[in-house]
């Protein structure tokens, strides 16, 4: 099969113009009213109560539909979610030649006609988790051009050990023109390998599972991930053929085969949107029912959550009860601190949500991320709900209500993913009207967050917001601080 790159780095930048010839006062160089921006709208104190269904994991799905690319034939994933990280990776894949059909909440792809190895620079600007592609790549067609992924802004997330560990797979890796360019260094495929990885990333390790899972022997990965997205993607590429022994352990064993094939796929429920409505629950005091649910993926916060005061119950296999129910407990909540570490610890995709939540305990907590370096801009959305937070490089100090917190609505701006739905339940808690902008960010990760909110009572509304700022407003934000507002 010919397959193509591109030769083309970047498109033309965008440039605007304006006329130098003037006769009067005009302003063509002030910001237009064009721009419809969705908000979300939310009144509060609200009172969950009821069930939620959790959605499928979008952490799992991403390396899941990347792997779809090692395979001859057609694979099939069900239970994906409806976010738009998971139609930008659709879009990837269906750039670079696969067929890809989405319906039902199932996704069925079949990369039999991929003819090119080059990835759309738009397209990964959109997703981080476009890089995965690379490895699916580089060992099925030997080689790639990958520009650096996009996606949240929450510090330092290198791909260095990526590139390190394809290299020990027998790539040439470069890195030019903002893109990674890998080949195969002997012309055919990648051959196995061992590799130890600084620290256990999940991306790094995802990454090349996959490319060892069709390389010429036998490879070694230790001090890997050993997350259950990692288990969820050893298991499926087993059952298109993959020989990978030691998922969710410190090593992976990966006896590479020369053809994998397509294989059916459910993807397990989301653990962050698992324990974000199980904060939720904790935030607005209140009773909710959960599934379906991995206790066991959950651990680390049932444990906080049951230390803070909470009530929780396993109902049945997949079913948790969730309560903070002052009838149920009889007392506040009480703080309690928290340490962000690769699983089994604390997630740092539960980091923020859980800070939103230690505002509205008794005492103080700290909270440490030790996982990103930037993860604390949502301190700054917290601090305009009137929450009382130090923060001190990567650890801040949360006070909590008897301590000065006391939530009231007010503007505030989702500046990420998980930073965003933090403010979301910071909302829900606080007293008046709380109206989050730039929300495309909470929704490359929630599906329908705001009509699950609604079924459990929570007062949340979508609306289209239209950005008009006049001449007035121009000026008054020009030398306000960049974090304020967009």
């Amino acid at each position: 099969m010919a397959l193509s790159c591109s030769n083309t780095l970047f498109p033309k930048p965008f440039v605007t113009s304006c006329s130098s010839q003037t006769q009067g006062t005009h302003f063509s160089n002030l910001p237009q009213p064009t721009k419809q921006d969705p908000i979300f709208k939310i009144k509060g104190p609200s009172t969950l109560s009821g069930h939620i269904t959790v959605s499928g994991s979008k952490n799992a799905s991403l390396p899941l539909l990347a792997a779809t690319l090692c395979c001859s034939g057609t694979s099939l994933l069900h239970n994906l979610p409806n976010v738009s990280d998971i139609q930008a990776m659709a879009s990837i894949l269906s750039s670079l030649g696969a067929k890809v059909d989405a319906f039902d909440g199932k996704m069925m792809v079949n990369s039999d006609g991929v003819g090119k190895v080059e990835v759309d620079l738009e397209e990964m600007k959109k997703i981080r988790g476009g890089f995965f592609v690379i490895g699916p790549l580089v060992a099925r067609f030997g080689e790639a051009v990958v520009a650096l992924p996009g996606g949240c802004n929450i510090g330092k997330r290198p791909v260095d050990l990526h590139l390190r560990g394809l290299r020990a797979l027998g790539a040439v890796v470069e890195l030019r023109d903002g893109k990674v360019w890998a080949r195969a260094a002997n012309g055919r495929g990648l051959v196995g390998g061992k590799f130890r990885l600084d620290y256990p990333s999940v991306g790094a390790t995802e990454t090349l599972m996959m490319a060892a899972s069709m390389a010429d022997g036998t490879t070694v990965l230790s001090n890997v991930a050993k997350e259950p997205e990692v288990v969820d993607l050893a298991r499926f590429l087993t059952d298109c053929g993959a020989w990978i022994e030691g998922a969710g352990s410190d090593n992976l064993i990966i006896r590479g085969k020369r053809q994998l094939y397509g294989s059916e796929c459910v993807i397990k429920p989301d653990r962050i949107e698992t324990g974000t409505f199980m904060l939720a629950a904790a935030i607005t005091r209140s009773c909710i029912l959960m599934s379906p649910v991995i206790p066991s993926r959950v651990s680390c916060l049932i444990d906080k959550l049951s230390q803070a005061g909470c009530k929780i119950s396993r109902l049945d296999q997949q079913t948790l009860q969730v309560s903070a129910h002052p009838s149920h407990i009889g007392y506040d909540l009480k703080s309690f601190d928290i340490k962000t570490n690769p699983f089994p610890g604390f997630p740092t995709d539960l980091q923020p949500q859980t800070m939103a939540l230690l505002t509205t305990c008794t005492g103080s907590s700290l909270v440490e991320e030790s996982v990103f370096d930037n993860r604390m801009t949502h301190a700054r959305e917290l601090q305009k709900l009137g929450a009382r937070i130090q923060v001190s490089g990567s650890n801040a100090l949360v006070y909590g209500f008897d301590e000065g917190s006391a939530l009231e609505g007010s503007r505030v701006i989702a500046r990420d993913l998980r930073g965003g739905v933090s403010i979301i339940l910071a909302g829900l808690a606080a007293k008046g009207t709380t109206q989050i902008h730039d929300i495309a960010h909470i929704e490359r990760g929630y599906e329908n967050i705001d009509m699950k909110l609604q079924n459990l009572g929570a007062d949340i509304q979508r609306l289209t917001h239209t950005s008009a700022p006049s001449f007035i407003t121009f000026l008054h934000f020009k030398h306000a601080p960049r974090f304020a507002f967009h």
